[in-house]
């Protein structure tokens, strides 16, 4: 492999300014090829190549190489934030593909909230992905990031964003802010956005605003690659009716935090409506258990047309770390939400009629404070 400059894995709890750490450095390199992107973005992307190559070569080529060539060629410092792996499908692309970088010379500088040992922890077939990890801690220094403190949860003046619990006169104040923060322009129902080959269905939009439902958003099978295109035509989201979640809800939380993620990465403002306040909207610390012992009940034959498997004991063990890994992921949600409801993020947020709202508020606030003087 070339003689490249060791890159940096800043691993830490949620709110403890990983990502600010990563973007500073970002922002300061004296250099145009380098790229930052969320984890999950990346991931699209090369799955999006990988694809796109198959239809062009034939079946036995490889197209691990050339992908990792063409990132290699657009920026050769590249900084991920949010580094996780969770699943098979992605393990096996970068036990490979982060092998290819480094010996096409890329620096790779990234963010997580675990330590690379940790990293697919449990997960099925993860001693094929056990030489990635020691690639990673050979090729980047590696920083905890730990103090203890979420920043992101340090008091501050906060917009009123969030309302719980759902009643009547929420579902009115949501309907009023969809006027508000669209500076009361023409609604248009069920608009496409089309990416793809496909089309999300947007039920209610307005300038840059779309109002959902929680079910429509995140019961239905929507990925990451929807929630990005989504916050890329949108600036604000109204988000309406999110209940409280267990284990049994998994799939509407992965989506639910994969949706935050999308947002909070495109600085877009979420209005919400939800059961409880955010800090209750998940209790999956408290279910993880329960979690367990349903996967055990079902450590048996699997009687289906389609499935002849066992659960064995990696299959047990990759479902409870899913719980596990929910319950972490749903903390650094909470962490973003909260940072997401302060006058700060607004004013600064891609809503400009929120944004003035905002600092007209600010400056009435310290108008009592400039008299006093």
């Amino acid at each position: 492999m070339p003689d490249t400059p060791r890159g940096l894995y800043i691993y830490g709890d949620v709110g403890t300014g990983k990502t600010t750490t990563m973007d500073l450095f970002y922002d300061t390199i004296p250099t145009p090829h380098k790229r930052r992107i969320h984890f999950h973005a990346f991931m699209l992307d090369v799955h999006s190549r990988i694809n796109t190559f198959k239809r062009t070569h034939r079946a036995t080529d490889d197209p691990v190489p050339t992908i990792a060539r063409e990132l290699a060629a657009r920026a050769y410092v590249l900084c991920f934030d949010e580094f996780q792996v969770t699943d098979i499908a992605d393990a096996m692309v970068l036990r490979r593909l982060v092998t290819e970088l480094f010996r096409n010379g890329v620096v790779v500088v990234t963010t997580s909230n675990r330590h690379p040992d940790e990293l697919y922890k449990n997960g099925i077939q993860r001693e094929s992905f056990l030489p990635c990890i020691e690639l990673l801690k050979r090729r980047c220094e590696v920083v905890s990031l730990d103090s203890g403190t979420d920043y992101r949860k340090i008091a501050r003046e906060t917009e009123t964003v969030y309302f719980s619990p759902i009643t009547a006169d929420t579902n009115k104040v949501l309907h009023a802010l969809v006027g508000l923060a669209s500076g009361n322009a023409p609604v248009e129902r069920d608009v496409e956005v089309r990416f793809l080959g496909r089309a999300l269905v947007v039920p209610v939009a307005a300038n840059g605003v779309a109002r959902f439902s929680f079910a429509g958003l995140c019961r239905e099978a929507h990925s990451a690659a929807d929630y990005i295109e989504l916050a890329k035509h949108y600036h604000t989201l109204i988000l309406t009716d999110v209940p409280v979640m267990d284990m049994s809800n998994r799939n509407e939380a992965r989506r639910f935090i994969t949706l935050i993620d999308a947002l909070y990465e495109s600085h877009a403002v979420l209005i919400m409506s939800s059961e409880d306040d955010i800090y209750s909207l998940f209790t999956g610390k408290c279910e993880v258990d329960g979690f367990r012992a349903e996967t055990a009940k079902i450590a048996g034959p699997v009687e289906s047309a389609h499935l002849s498997e066992v659960v064995t004991e990696d299959r047990f063990n990759a479902l409870a770390y899913a719980g596990e890994e929910e319950v972490f992921a749903f903390q650094r949600a909470i962490s973003r939400l909260v940072e997401m409801s302060s006058r700060r993020w607004i004013i600064s947020g891609r809503n400009r009629i929120l944004a003035e709202n905002a600092m007209r508020q600010e400056q009435s606030a310290d108008e009592p404070m400039r008299s006093a003087a």
